[in-house]
């Protein structure tokens, strides 16, 4: 950006002194202001060009980012599909079970809901990272754990799985907050 500033500066100053010389002179000739406009229109052009390279990612930047939402999206989708699969093969399972109490159903129930608003959760942080909003994509990713989270259920296996869906959100977490700009934070 500071390319930028000073090439605006230069040409800026560039354009003062031309037109200074211009109302210094006698009635400019009709040359004279096909040479200036010829200049000015110059100048439109080049700041143009500056404008929209700097709006442009340079290419490592890029390739960081594509890096990035590739590792992302592989670490989110690998992540909805262990929470469905354990929501319809061990908590389906614990729910079928006759032998558990009201209190028990009621937990695997609640973690039924918490797990599915966790996969929603995902889902729509894998959107806003393909969408390059990655602010939104860390408040869906903090999300997906505290759905994780939600679920008080202290059998092992439970605690097994929340603690892996824990870290690999922590992961993801970290990624998306490592790669923002500070002042998005």
């Amino acid at each position: 950006m500071a390319v930028f500033n000073t090439r605006l500066a230069a040409l800026l100053i560039s354009l003062s002194i031309v037109l200074s010389a211009a109302s210094a002179a006698d009635p400019p000739s009709p040359s004279a202001f096909e040479e200036v406009s010829s200049y000015l229109s110059g100048i439109k052009e080049h700041f143009r060009f500056l404008q929209e390279s700097s709006y442009a990612s340079p290419p490592e930047e890029q390739a960081a980012k594509d890096a990035l939402t590739h590792y992302l999206t592989e670490h989110m989708e690998a992540a909805i599909k262990q929470v469905e699969e354990f929501s319809w093969t061990t908590l389906a399972k614990r729910l079928n079970d006759s032998s558990i109490d009201d209190y028990t159903k009621n937990a695997l129930l609640h973690c039924e809901e918490v797990y599915k608003s966790a996969v929603e959760a995902m889902h729509n942080g894998v959107k806003n990272v393909w969408d390059g909003d990655f602010v939104q994509a860390r408040a869906e990713t903090h999300e997906f754990i505290n759905n994780i989270n939600a679920c008080d259920d202290s059998s092992m296996e439970f605690q097994t799985f929340a603690e892996w869906a824990r870290e690999v959100g922590g992961d993801c977490l970290a990624k998306i907050v490592e790669y923002m700009d500070p002042e998005d934070s």
